[in-house]
This record gives structure tokens, C-alpha cells and sequence, in this order.
């Protein structure tokens, strides 16, 4: 992935911006070609022929609809199992289907571990502590890092039965036109066009990467602050003299808006180990900079369990109130 591969990978995400709600990396499902090709300065059909070899070398297979959990009242945990090898990954990728609310799963290693990160949605208070001691259950070593509660913003509206419909269609469908959407649900295009762009304004949804591609090769790199008054200084620096990163939002870790002042994050190209070794050493020798982390994906798995019978319970009933 070259400079201009990157910076087009980039700006698929919203304002160019890396978001891990869920803990997938949300992108834009309606940014024309040509908004990018301002970005980067070249023109709409170059930008499609990168689009096309990303595509080709598994950057950007398929896509996926996330709903979002707040339109069923429940909140997100995070939770991590220690691996010691590969076995041992897919093994637990294939048992944590086994467990309620799980929805999804992503193999990291990093300087000094490597670890499953599990998603799991839970639906009151009560339920974290029973799905926590299953997945313990899981864990080759017996130890469970977690839970933590992992913040998504909230939904901003109450969808109704038609929105429930239109969500239940792109779930099934994510790469539908707005055309096809309109068909399969039996409105017009005009209609299917403002309900598709209301579910991402008001955040009901988030479309990513479908859990065929992963963010590899590329690093996560997490820049740890000497204080929060080095936070714009050091952004600042980055973006000026480090073009090869993908700055996280500061509400896209699961975080909160505001409650990692002291932390900066990024997604940086490590498909050629040396250039990766002196992007660190850059950010390492910044004024302002304590610590610098590295962490690498090695895999994921989607449970579309969970979202399967939450939006089948809300279609059905949305379907008998418009009945009644």
C-alpha cells in the first residue's frame, strides 16, 4: 500500500477519520469517488482504478451492516483472552459462537502478547458477569482481561416500523443500491433514499469492512502523551510530517468523547517493516511523547447471531402495530 493507496483507504472513512465502534472500522457508504479525488488530487476514474487493486489484494472485501446496539437497550463490553498460538485462535473463534450477545472477535498481537478481543452486547446489568465467566471458560490459560464497558454513542431517533424494514434490508443486503433497497422493501426510490441516509445520520447503523478484510497490513499505534496539554502540539506535528497516518477519532476506542486526553491514536501502513520502524522512531522522538505501541490484527470473526433475532423481533413487531 503506497502513500496514495493510503490516503484513498483513509478518506472511505468518515472526515478521514478511523472509528472502531463495535470494534469494526465504520466507513462511508455514500462518499462519491470524486469528494475523494479532491482530497487526494487526482482524478475520479485514477481514484476507482486504486479502489479496484485494493479490492483485488483483500483491503476492501464485501461490506457489512452494524446496527446499532442501543436500538435494543443494551450496552457493549470488551473483553480479552490470552492466546498463545494459532490453534488456540481458531479454536476460540469457533466456541465463542456458542456464547450469547457475542458479535464480534479480533486476533491482535502486539510488542509483547497476543490476544482475542471479544465484543459482547448484554441487555442489563445482570448479564455481564454471566457471559464474562463463559468466556473464561474459553480461555486457554484460564484468565479473562475485562470487562470493560466499551462506549458507542446512542442512536439519535426512534426508527419507526419503516425504518425497522429498511434496516432489516440493508443488514441482510450492505451492498444493495438504494435502488435495490427500495424494490425488495416495496417503496419508492425517493423514499428509500431518505430513510438510507437518515439510519447513518442518526447513527441507527454503521457500515465496515466485512470481516473478510482486515486493517493488515497495518499497524495500530496508540501515542501516549507526556499531559494532555501536548495533545494538539503533537497531532499538529503528526499530521504534518507523518502522511502515512490515519488519525482514530477521539471517540472511536470504545472510549468516550472525552476521556482519553492523555492518548493518541492512529492506523499506519506496516507492510514494509522498515519504513514502519522509522514512522515510531519519528513518533517516539516528538516533544511531548512518552510511550509508543504498536499492535497488529491477525484476524477477526462477525456473530451475526445476536442482531439476527434483535432486528427479526423489532420487524415483527413494528409489522403487527402497523397491522393493528
Amino acid at each position: 500500500m503506497d502513500p496514495l493507496d493510503f490516503a484513498i483507504y483513509r478518506f472511505l472513512s468518515p472526515r478521514g477519520e478511523a472509528r472502531f465502534w463495535a470494534g469494526r472500522r465504520i466507513i462511508d457508504p455514500i462518499i462519491p469517488a470524486r469528494e475523494i479525488a479532491e482530497r487526494v488530487g487526482i482524478s475520479e476514474n485514477g481514484v476507482r482504478a486504486r479502489l479496484r487493486g485494493l479490492t483485488a489484494r483483500g483491503y476492501l472485501r464485501g461490506e457489512s451492516v452494524t446496527p446499532n446496539p442501543s436500538l435494543f437497550d443494551a450496552r457493549v463490553f470488551a473483553a480479552e483472552l490470552p492466546v498463545r498460538d494459532v490453534g488456540e485462535s481458531e479454536r476460540i473463534f469457533a466456541d465463542l459462537a456458542l456464547v450469547e450477545g457475542v458479535t464480534f472477535a479480533r486476533d491482535t498481537v502486539d510488542e509483547d502478547s497476543r490476544k482475542i478481543r471479544v465484543y459482547i452486547a448484554c441487555e442489563n446489568s445482570s448479564t455481564p458477569s454471566r457471559r464474562m465467566e463463559l468466556l473464561r471458560r474459553l480461555s486457554p490459560t484460564g484468565q479473562l482481561h475485562g470487562p470493560e464497558p466499551y462506549w458507542i454513542p446512542s442512536c439519535d431517533r426512534e426508527l419507526s416500523p419503516l425504518d425497522w424494514r429498511v434496516l432489516h434490508q440493508v443488514w441482510t443486503q450492505p451492498s444493495a443500491t438504494i435502488a435495490e433497497v427500495a424494490k425488495a422493501v416495496g417503496i419508492s426510490l425517493k423514499t428509500a433514499a431518505r430513510r438510507y441516509h437518515l439510519l447513518i445520520a442518526s447513527k441507527a447503523c454503521w457500515w465496515t469492512h466485512s470481516s473478510d478484510s482486515e486493517e493488515f497490513p497495518l499497524a495500530l499505534v496508540w501515542v501516549y502523551l507526556r499531559g494532555p496539554k501536548d495533545r494538539d502540539s503533537v497531532a499538529g506535528r503528526i499530521a504534518k510530517e507523518i502522511s502515512t497516518w490515519m488519525p482514530v477519532a477521539s471517540d472511536g476506542l470504545g472510549l468516550g468523547p472525552d476521556s482519553s486526553p492523555g492518548l493518541l491514536a492512529g492506523l499506519v501502513p506496516a507492510d514494509a517493516p522498515t519504513v514502519l520502524e522509522r514512522v515510531l522512531r519519528k513518533f517516539s522522538d516528538m516533544a511531548g511523547v512518552a510511550k509508543v505501541r504498536r499492535s497488529f490484527a491477525l484476524g477477526s470473526m462477525s456473530y451475526p447471531d445476536w442482531f439476527a433475532e434483535h432486528i427479526t423481533d423489532r420487524v415483527r413487531s413494528s409489522s403487527r402495530s402497523v397491522a393493528g
